[in-house]
């Protein structure tokens, strides 16, 4: 029976994020390069290269996310993307990451 309530529990904490798009940004700055400007694109990419880890910027609210997978994210910074995978607090568990057409 306990086994079955810490289940249910660490289930019910995971969220079904679907598509959610947006931008990759660094986690220095966050929402701040979460947009397609030529220098928000330009500084993300300054600040990953620099050690900061790749965060995704969600373009319906500007909401930031930390990613699984920050390196992969980390190759999508020229464009718009459309991430997919489960939310688990403030973490995306990437299942996959494109560009936007």
């Amino acid at each position: 029976m306990g086994k079955l309530i810490l289940s249910t529990f660490v289930l019910g904490t995971s969220l079904f994020a679907g598509d959610m798009t947006g931008w990759i940004s660094d986690a220095t700055c966050g929402a701040s390069n979460g947009n397609g400007s030529k220098s928000s694109r330009d500084c993300a990419a300054s600040c990953i290269k620099g050690g900061s880890s790749a965060v995704f910027v969600s373009e319906k609210d500007q909401k930031v996310y930390k990613l699984s997978d920050s390196a992969k994210a980390a190759k999508f910074l020229d464009k718009k993307v459309k991430v997919s995978g489960n939310i688990k607090g403030d973490t995306i568990e990437m299942t996959n990451i494109v560009y936007m057409d």
